[in-house]
C-alpha cells in the first residue's frame, strides 16, 4: 500500500494550485493546451468499444461505490451495478466496509435490490444467509441438501479502499492495484473535505446518453454561458484552469466563482489581499473535483455547506448511462436548512436533467448517424482533453502496468 502523503506536502499541492489561480486572475489570463484533440465518433457509438471500456477501465480500475456516510452504520447494506457488475457495499460490525458481488454462491440469484440494515445477508431465492463478512453460515434445508466446503462457498470479495470519506472498489477479485497509489496526492486533498463526517441529505438517479457523452460536460466550463444561459445566466464565466494528478483533475475558474452561489468568507479567488498563512482548507477546496473516472464533486452554499456528487455509470448499451446525483452537507441541517439543500439540489437535477443530459442524448443520435468521423476539443478544453488521452491510455496498458501508470508527484 502506498503511503500517503503528509498534511504538510498536501497545503503545499493546495497553496501551489491557489496560488496559480490568483495570479491568472490577476492578469485576467488563462492556460490553455497546446493543440486542439480529436477523438473517433465511434468512440460513443461503437458497442465494441463501449464493451472495451467497461472491461479495460470499469473492471480494472477502483471505482467510487458509495460515500462513507451512506452506509455508517453496521449492518448497512447499499447495492449498485456497475457496467453488468452488481455490487453489495456492507459495513461489518467491526466498522470495515468491504465489498461483495452481490450474488449468491448458490445458483447466482442478486442478493439485495434495496438499501437496508441487517446483521446478515439473506438471499431472497432459497434462504441462504451470509455473515457480514461474507461468510456463509446458513443453509436451508441443510440435512436434505448435502455436504459442501461453505468456505468455498463465501461471497466474492472485492479490493476496497476506504479513504477520504468515500469507498472505492476493483470490480475483480483477483485485483493487485494498489488503490492508494492509484489515488497519490489527489486522495489526500480529497480528504480534507472529511467526507466520513457529512451527511447524505438526498439522492437521484438520471438516465442519459453514452457515459463519455454525459461525463464530457462536468469536464469544461466551456458550455456553461450558453447551454445555461437561462438557469446560471449568459455572464457565467467560460473558463477553467485545469489541475492534473495523473488521471484525476480539478476545474478552477480564474476569478469569482463560474457558478453563483454564496461563497465562504473571504473568497479567496475573488480577491487578492488575504494573507497566504490564513488560506483555509475550505476556501483552497473550491472548483470542481474529478474523479477518475466517472465521478465530478462540486461545492454549493445553500443552507450551509454542501456538495454534489455526480457518478456517471455506463448503461446496459453504449447509448445510455445513468447519472447518480448524491447531495451531502457538512454538519446535520436544521430543518430550513434542509428545506434550503433541497431547493439547490432541485435546481441541479433541472439544470443536469433538463439542459445538459438532453442535449447529450441528441449528441447521441446525431453521433449514431455515422456521417461525422471526429468530436473536437478547443484548447480551452483542457479537461476533456485529459480525460480520453487517459481513457485510451488505461485501456491500452496491460494489467501488470497498471500500478506504474499511476505514479504521479504533483499537479502539473
Amino acid at each position: 500500500m502506498t503511503a500517503s502523503p503528509a498534511p504538510s506536502d498536501v497545503r503545499t499541492e493546495l497553496v501551489a494550485v491557489a496560488r496559480d489561480v490568483l495570479e491568472h486572475t490577476q492578469n485576467s489570463t488563462v492556460r490553455v493546451t497546446e493543440s486542439v484533440m480529436t477523438v473517433p465518433a465511434a468512440h460513443y457509438t461503437d458497442p465494441a468499444h463501449f464493451e472495451l471500456e467497461k472491461r479495460r477501465l470499469f473492471r480494472r480500475i477502483p471505482i467510487v461505490v458509495a460515500a462513507s456516510c451512506e452506509v455508517p452504520n453496521a449492518g448497512d447494506q447499499r447495492p449498485i451495478d456497475i457496467a453488468g457488475v452488481p455490487v453489495l457495499v456492507v459495513r461489518g460490525r467491526d466498522g470495515v466496509a468491504r465489498a461483495f458481488l452481490n450474488v449468491c454462491t448458490h445458483r447466482g440469484a442478486v442478493l439485495a435490490h434495496d438499501c437496508t440494515t441487517a446483521a446478515r445477508i439473506t438471499c431472497p431465492y432459497h434462504g441462504w444467509v451470509f455473515d457480514d463478512r461474507g461468510a456463509l453460515v446458513g443453509i436451508s434445508g441443510r440435512a436434505d441438501f448435502g455436504t459442501i466446503d461453505t468456505e468455498q462457498y463465501a461471497l466474492r470479495q472485492l479490493p476496497v479502499r476506504e479513504r477520504a470519506g468515500l469507498i472505492w472498489a476493483v470490480l475483480d477479485p483477483a485485483s493487485t492495484l494498489d488503490i492508494d497509489g492509484f489515488l497519490g496526492v489527489f486522495g489526500s486533498m480529497l480528504e480534507r473535505f472529511g467526507f466520513e463526517h457529512w451527511h447524505v441529505v438526498a439522492q437521484r438517479s438520471l438516465v442519459g446518453a453514452n457515459w463519455k457523452l454525459a461525463f464530457d460536460a462536468h469536464l469544461e466550463f466551456y458550455h456553461l454561458p450558453v447551454l445555461h444561459r437561462a438557469t446560471f445566466g449568459s455572464d457565467t464565466s467560460a473558463k477553467a484552469l485545469y489541475y492534473h494528478w495523473g488521471p484525476h483533475q480539478r476545474l478552477v475558474p480564474p476569478g469569482r466563482r463560474a457558478i453563483r452561489v454564496a461563497p465562504v468568507e473571504g473568497d479567496l479567488f475573488g480577491q487578492t489581499e488575504w494573507p497566504e498563512s490564513d488560506w483555509t482548507d475550505e476556501a483552497m477546496m473550491l472548483g470542481e473535483w474529478i474523479i477518475y473516472p466517472n465521478i465530478s464533486i462540486n461545492t454549493f452554499y445553500r443552507g450551509g455547506r454542501g456538495v454534489l456528487i455526480s457518478q456517471i455509470f455506463p448503461g446496459d448499451t453504449v447509448d445510455t448511462s445513468t447519472t447518480v446525483q448524491t447531495y451531502l452537507m457538512e454538519r446535520a441541517p436544521t430543518d430550513d436548512e434542509r428545506s434550503e439543500a433541497i431547493s439547490m439540489f432541485d435546481f441541479l437535477g433541472q439544470v443536469v436533467g433538463t439542459e445538459d443530459l438532453p442535449t447529450s442524448m441528441a449528441q447521441q443520435r446525431a453521433l449514431s448517424s455515422g456521417l461525422l468521423p471526429t468530436v473536437c476539443f478547443g484548447r480551452n478544453e483542457g479537461g476533456p482533453q485529459e480525460f480520453h488521452r487517459w481513457t485510451e491510455r488505461i485501456i491500452a496498458a496491460d494489467d501488470a502496468d497498471l500500478n506504474s501508470l499511476f505514479v504521479v508527484d504533483s499537479h502539473r
